[in-house]
């Protein structure tokens, strides 16, 4: 169920409370003080973590995370043409989705999140599939499996958008 959007009038009145009242942020004194918050909150002590580590470092895991599965993806997509022949998308997809090297990357990434293979199919159809993915598929991104060759364009072309 989708949160119900504030109406002006209501963003107002609150925002006006906050001013009166000053902000709301509870003083963190000791470590324990911190760990009793974030067990109020439900925040297990990975997502904490990861929260943390990508907040101070310079290290994205998201964007990351989507290489590594945009990778795999691509390896896959070679190996096919390889073969001579490339299966449907989706196909492909819960291919790659159904490795065990995908799974490890996963909990690589992820240790405190419980792999739902369903969902990570979704997710990735998703991102080869719509718009704001075909940026990262483009010359440069890529290296053939076992080798420091990069996959020129005309190729990554004949893999992912084939002409039939």
């Amino acid at each position: 169920m989708k949160a119900r959007k504030p109406s002006p009038t209501e963003v107002a009145q609150k925002l006006g409370e906050a001013m009166r009242k000053g902000p709301n942020v509870p003083r963190l004194k000791t470590w324990g003080d911190l760990v009793d918050n974030l067990k109020k909150l439900k925040v297990t002590p990975g997502e904490a973590y990861r929260t943390v580590q990508e907040k101070l470092t310079s290290d994205n895991t998201r964007f990351n995370w989507k290489m590594i599965r945009l990778t795999l993806y691509v390896w896959e997509r070679v190996r096919e043409d390889k073969s001579g022949y490339l299966k449907p998308k989706i196909d492909t997809v819960r291919a790659v989705v159904k490795t065990r090297r995908f799974e490890d990357f996963f909990y690589g990434y992820y240790p405190d999140l419980k792999f739902d293979e369903k969902r990570e199919i979704e997710l990735l159809n998703k991102l080869i599939t719509e718009k704001p993915g075909y940026a990262y598929l483009v010359e440069g991104y890529y290296l053939y499996p076992g080798s420091k060759r990069l996959i020129p364009q005309k190729h990554l072309n004949n893999v992912l958008w084939p002409k039939k």
